[in-house]
């Protein structure tokens, strides 16, 4: 690096480091390195950028697909693990997702107070579950909650059906986790919203809300 020009090698080093970091998506289009302020104290702030995106996303792992991504409150007490209803959809999105935020909002949360991510809805899970381990470790939550039989045989290496797995706390690297039925099964089988709701309240006795 030409060091003759000791501004110009700071506001290289600055347009290299900001690639990809999201507060870039905060500066106004089009702007060009003669506006950037290369100051000593805007470099840090930028590796800070750069180091946190390495802590959330390894080196090395590989991009995780639209409606897989995790979600929420990234110290949340109550970590759900769902099945993938739709490629690229928010689990939040639909009848069933719709009912899901009722049902938390019967033991007092929100989508905001909880963290959510999902399993594929079909193919090789060994990638998926250690991504969910990864996430797991950074959120370290209290509990966790599966939706779906796939969820619970998947999280719990078991092949017992879900009616056999649910209503109880397994246990899962020493955090407690609750299977359940998935919502869009309560849309079509309403006679599963008894358990599902004996099952909420021990998390929320568990949650201690």
């Amino acid at each position: 690096m030409n060091v003759a020009n000791p501004k110009a090698a700071l506001g290289a080093e600055f347009l290299e480091l900001i690639k990809g970091a999201k507060a870039y998506l905060m500066f106004r289009q089009g702007i060009s390195p003669c506006d950037l302020d290369i100051s000593r104290q805007s470099l840090d702030i930028v590796r800070s950028w750069n180091l946190a995106a390495k802590t959330a996303e390894p080196q090395g792992s590989k991009r995780v697909a639209p409606g897989l991504r995790g979600e929420g409150d990234p110290n949340a007490e109550l970590f759900i693990v769902t099945e993938q209803s739709q490629r690229g959809v928010s689990p939040y999105a639909g009848d069933a997702g719709e009912l899901f935020l009722k049902i938390l909002g019967a033991i007092d949360l929100t989508r905001e107070k909880v963290y959510i991510t999902a399993l594929p809805a079909s193919g090789p899970m060994t990638g998926a579950l250690e991504r969910i381990k990864r996430e797991i470790n950074r959120v370290n939550p209290t509990v966790i909650c599966t939706l779906g039989g796939r969820a619970a045989q998947a999280m719990l290496d078991r092949r017992d059906p879900l009616q056999e797995l649910r209503g109880r706390f397994h246990d899962f690297n020493t955090i407690p986790l609750m299977p359940t039925f998935h919502p869009k099964t309560l849309i079509h089988d309403v006679a599963r919203k008894r358990p599902v709701w004996e099952d909420m309240k021990m998390i929320k006795a568990r949650l201690g809300s």
